[in-house]
């Protein structure tokens, strides 16, 4: 319609007319970019917020799950003093310190109470691990990747905090290996991993055994490595919550 308007001004030599028809259609042209744009913001916007909403629901089930391991590494630690007769810190360490450098503390944990006492290899052989919850995001990938996250401190974030759990399989993997052999030295012994038994007699049995006695001193190094780790990644956890909660808009100004 518009075309055939143009034309009719031509013809008649209307000039006046024919820049306001152009006019009109480059005005309706440009506002129905901007229309177009406007609701693919908008559509982008409203995406990344659920996507970030998705993700700080998984955070939050992490900093869960990772209070329940602290909780099992550290009744691994107390077991273990228990059983080496080191509660009372004579011979115990109070912190590892690795090849590279890093130090990290070695808590005391809960205390064996009379009912835990049968139960103590079970308390020193249990490995509670996690590779994190993802469903957010790996649905934000799914989606279209990282770039869909406007905050680079954010998305920064979230690749190292996701990449973190990566070590921490290493970790995983140490310490079950570690278990794996020390439940092989407990065969000859009549130990088993998880086998309730009298705890004097599971006591001397240890004492008789050094190579055992060994297994349970590195076991212990290394659920207090791992508790580090955990502490760390929780740590990036909380952080990333306050970041995205500020970000939507729901923590403090």
């Amino acid at each position: 319609m518009i075309f055939h308007r143009i034309a009719h001004h031509l013809k008649q030599q209307q000039w006046t007319a024919v820049l306001i028809e152009l006019a009109i259609l480059i005005l309706g042209v440009f506002l129905g970019f901007q229309v177009t744009d406007w609701a693919d913001e908008r559509a982008n916007r409203a995406a990344e917020t659920r996507h970030l909403e998705e993700i700080a629901e998984d955070l939050r089930a992490d900093t869960v799950v990772f209070d329940q391991i602290r909780m099992s590494a550290e009744m691994r630690i107390s077991g273990i003093d228990y059983i080496l007769g080191e509660t009372r810190g004579v011979t115990r360490p109070s912190q590892v310190v690795t090849p590279t450098g890093n130090t990290y503390d070695m808590p005391a944990g809960p205390p064996v109470t009379a009912a835990d006492r049968t139960t103590l290899l079970g308390r020193a052989n249990l490995v509670r691990s996690t590779t994190g919850n993802r469903t957010g995001f790996e649905a934000l990938l799914g989606a279209g990747g990282m770039q869909k996250i406007r905050d680079r401190q954010i998305s920064r974030q979230l690749q190292v905090y996701y990449a973190q759990f990566d070590e921490m399989d290493e970790l995983t993997n140490i310490l079950k290996q570690v278990r794996a052999a020390g439940v092989t030295l407990g065969y000859p012994l009549g130990l088993s991993a998880f086998g309730e038994m009298d705890p004097d007699q599971l006591i001397a049995i240890v004492r008789g055994s050094p190579a055992y006695s060994a297994y349970l001193r590195t076991n212990r190094e290394w659920a207090a490595i791992y508790l580090g780790a955990v502490d760390q990644q929780q740590q990036r956890a909380l952080q990333l919550l306050r970041d995205i909660d500020r970000y939507l808009g729901k923590g403090e100004q």
